[in-house]
Parts: structure tokens; sequence; C-alpha cells
């Protein structure tokens, strides 16, 4: 009876206004997209275009509303700036036949993602969620990251050695899958706390639990340090009031990472011992290391950007970069990687879009933390940590599946948290 009184209501809803199916298939497309990106980024774009589609019609029917809190504007617009600026570089650099195609595609496919994203927040934060759709995307969410354990645990089961397999999921490379494992247990771990359930902190605990061992079984160093300190960052944000419940849960916290890593010792300690051995390589000026490359790439790509502060094509990167591993061989690591990026957001953006993308870049980073301060978001806090944290040691921002993962998050904090500056609901 229930059932068939919140249909009868849903049909009525449409019928009296028909822009409420237009925001439910724009809603239920983010949360299709969520559970879709890690399994298959390919299709989950798809869906994430079509809701991009219907954000239109849903800012123009709201755009007094949108146009009103100039605050709910400034992420969006900085994600639109961004995203161009990868595209219009690209427009201006790409030369027929090139053989840096496929990074020039990453490039492009990331900014679009940006610019899709930006139109979604936008169309998001001109309606204010009733506690009933909160509560739907968290069991949602939930759902979703359970989903994604099980496929990471099926993958581990199925590998002839499974403490040397590193699970990907549907991604091309490990380490993009742990960063979007990191935002999606992230979201999570918000989820169980708007449930309020009865044991909501054990619930959290044991949470925390599953989503750092399958973020383990990634081999990622940078997320197996990381997403626990977001993750307890979270909670203890959340529960400041509560100085009892921190102690114990800081407690909880120790032993589950204790717990977590027992089964998983070999994993770890083998992580470990490669980056002991990384850095004592690049210390004797061996760069052809996993660290060693990324500690290369971060050097060659500002001296790079230096040469040409107004920005550069790839072809001219890779050349000035070969210059300079001739005359310094500790960047020689840097080499392989010059037809991908060079696995820092910020040296591989000022290396290829100079003075300007960095600016742009930065103030990005600096819109997701003030707006995560002006709604109070401890959840938009951490996933901002995240993305910027991550782009230390790699590219979030490029290709279409670790573009869609990081700004996919952004779109769902705001639909998993109550923004005090949005307008009131027009549902």
């Amino acid at each position: 009876m229930l059932r068939q009184h919140m249909f009868s209501r849903f049909i009525n809803s449409i019928k009296n206004n028909p822009f409420d199916s237009i925001y439910f298939l724009f809603y239920a497309g983010i949360l299709a997209t969520l559970a879709m990106v890690l399994v298959n980024p390919d299709e989950a774009l798809k869906v994430f275009i079509f809701s991009t589609a219907l954000s239109l019609p849903l800012i123009g029917k709201n755009i007094k509303h949108v146009c009103s809190n100039k605050q709910n504007l400034v992420l969006p617009f900085m994600l639109l700036l961004f995203g161009l600026l990868q595209i219009i570089w690209v427009e201006i650099f790409k030369q027929p036949g090139s053989a840096f195609t496929g990074a020039y595609r990453s490039y492009q496919n990331g900014g679009k993602v940006m610019v899709f994203a930006a139109l979604v927040i936008a169309a998001l934060t001109s309606y204010v969620p009733s506690a009933n759709k909160i509560r739907l995307a968290s069991v949602w969410v939930i759902l979703t990251a359970i989903g994604l354990y099980l496929f990471a645990g099926y993958q581990l089961a199925g590998a002839a050695d499974p403490l040397e397999y590193r699970v990907a999921l549907g991604f091309e490379h490990q380490t993009g899958t742990a960063y979007a494992l990191t935002l999606i247990a992230l979201l999570a771990s918000q989820a169980i706390i708007n449930l309020r359930l009865k044991h909501t902190v054990s619930l959290y605990l044991l949470h925390f639990l599953i989503s750092l061992a399958v973020i383990i079984t990634t081999q990622t160093r940078a997320a197996i340090l990381v997403y626990p300190i977001l993750s307890i960052s979270l909670f203890l944000m959340r529960y400041s009031h509560n100085r009892t419940m921190l102690l114990k849960a800081l407690l909880g916290f120790v032993i589950l990472v204790v717990v977590a890593s027992i089964p998983l010792k070999s994993i770890i300690e083998n992580r470990y011992q490669n980056t002991m051995t990384d850095l004592h390589s690049y210390s004797q000026n061996n760069s052809n290391t996993s660290i060693g490359a990324r500690l290369a790439m971060q050097r060659a790509g500002i001296e790079a950007g230096k040469v040409h502060l107004w920005g550069q094509s790839l072809e001219q990167r890779s050349s000035e970069i070969q210059r300079f591993a001739v005359q310094d061989r500790s960047l020689q690591g840097a080499i392989k990687f010059l037809d991908v990026h060079l696995h820092n957001e910020i040296a591989d953006t000022f290396s290829l879009k100079g003075i300007t993308g960095v600016v742009v870049l930065l103030l990005l980073y600096a819109t997701m933390f003030l707006r995560a301060y002006w709604q109070r978001s401890p959840l938009l806090f951490v996933i901002s940590g995240a993305i910027a944290i991550y782009g230390l040691s790699d590219l979030l921002l490029y290709a279409k599946g670790e573009a869609l993962s990081s700004v996919l998050a952004l779109c769902v904090t705001t639909m998993l948290t109550l923004d005090p500056t949005r307008e009131s609901s027009h549902d």
C-alpha cells in the first residue's frame, strides 16, 4: 500500500508539474553514473551526458534562483573555466597526425567532463533536496559502494596470485581505481551518517574497515595513506561535539587499521620496501623507478614550463624535457611518460598551459574548499582534499574515467548534504 501511495503521489506530481519528471530523470542519471563509473567509464559518461542535457531546462526554469546566489555559481564557473581552458588548449596546439593524439584526446575529454559537471552542479544547486531525496541518495550510494567492494573481491578471488594482483575494476590503471574508490568510500561514509541509524558509529567503523581493505588491494600507496586520514577527518568533523565518542572512535579506527593490515601485510610490506628502494635509487640520480619518475616529472615539468610561460604543445614539452634529461641524468625517468602526463596536476598544467593554467587550477582548488566552508560541509571538504592531494601524485582531471569520478563526487556531495545557501525547494 505504501509503495502504491508513493507511486501515485509521484504520478500526480508529474501531472501537476512536468518538470518533476525531468528532475527525476536528471537525479536518477547522476546516481546511475555513480554506479557505473568504476565498472564501465565509457558507458557511465554517456549517462552523465544525458543528465547534463536534462540540466539545461532545469537551469532555465530556475534561472533567477540560480543567479540570485552568487556563491552557488562560483564552483560551476571555475569548473567551466578550467574545462574550456583544456578544450581550447587542445584546439590551439593539436596538429593532424600528431604522435601525441591519444594524450590530446584525454585532455580534451577531461575538459568536456568538467564542462558537463559545471552544468550539473548548477542545476543541483537550484533545488533543495527533500529529506526523502537525501535518504534515497544515501541508500543508493551505500549500495553502490557495497557492489564495488564485492566486485573487487570477485576480481581478487579470481586472480592467480591474490597477494600480487592489483585490483583495477573497470579502469585501465589501478591508481585511478584507488582514487575513485576513495571518493566513493567517502560518499558512502557520509551516507551512513545521513541514515541516522541506531548503530551509526559501528556501521561507519565497519565500512571503514571494508573500504580500507579494498583500497589496499589496489596497492596504491597514496590512497592507502590518505584515505584513512580523510575518513577519520570526516568522522571527527561530524562528531566534534562529543569528546567521549571521539576518543572511543579514534581507538576503534586505530584497531581497524591494524585489523585491515594483518591479512594484507605482505602487500603493505612490499609497497613499503619498493618505496624505500625507489627513494634510494633517486638519491643515486636514478629516476627510472615509480617514485623516482614522479619526482623527475615534477621537476622536468616545472623547468619546461619556465621556458614557455604562456603554454606550449605536447611536442614542444617533450623536446624540452628530453633536452633537460640529457643535461641532468636524474630526469631520465620522466622521458617514458612524455606521451601521457607528468603525474602532478600543478606541474603538468604549468608545463602545458603556463601561468594562466596554474592560476585557474589553483582557483578551482580554492573554490572547492571555499564552497565547503560556505556550506559548512565536512563531506565537500574531504572530497576536495582528496582531489587536491591525489593531484600531487597523478592527474585526476584528465581522461574520461579519472575526471568523471572526481567531478561526479562533487555532484553527489551536493545530493547528500543540505546547503544553507540554497534557495527553497521548487519541487
